[in-house]
């Protein structure tokens, strides 16, 4: 089970749980290494956040490198690809979204007409991605970018 620094309520009730193998979790440093922004824990006013610092100060030990999964697979992905992405904040909305960055095997979607605010870190092989044209196929309503009013198909193509 994995709690989030500075926001673990009493009973547990906030806890992910992640097998070890996870490709949804990394290891002390990734973030820094990566140029990856994260987030601190609630409270934590010493910026920038420094795990060396916040270790010690928290009397915590970082776990070992090599209990993370480090399988990146041939996914194919680039930058600048379109796809159809579901918003992980809102699960029932599938989006017209780029491929922004990719770090490894997560790729930084970007949800087009959208503020960058708005992207989210996802795994190569999460089932929250699909192919453009996924939701005409499907007939599941495929949300336009904020900025326009209606996607043009033609030929079964996202113009």
């Amino acid at each position: 089970m994995i709690g989030i620094d500075g926001s673990e309520a009493a009973d547990g009730s906030d806890w992910f749980c992640y097998h070890a193998t996870s490709p949804s979790i990394f290891p002390v440093g990734f973030c820094e290494i990566n140029m990856i922004e994260l987030t601190p824990p609630r409270g934590y006013t010493k910026l920038p956040f420094k795990w060396f610092d916040y270790l010690r100060e928290t009397g915590s030990i970082a776990a070992p490198v090599k209990l993370f999964n480090k399988d990146v697979p041939n996914h194919g992905f680039r930058v600048g690809m379109k796809l159809e992405a579901v918003d992980l904040m809102e699960p029932r909305l599938i989006c017209v979204a780029t491929v922004t960055r990719i770090i490894h095997r997560l790729l930084r979607i970007h949800f087009d007409g959208w503020e960058e605010e708005y992207d989210q870190w996802v795994d190569c092989e999460s089932p929250d991605l699909y192919p453009v044209g996924w939701c005409q196929l499907t007939g599941y309503q495929l949300q336009p970018p904020a900025s326009q009013c209606k996607l043009v198909y033609r030929k079964g193509v996202l113009l």
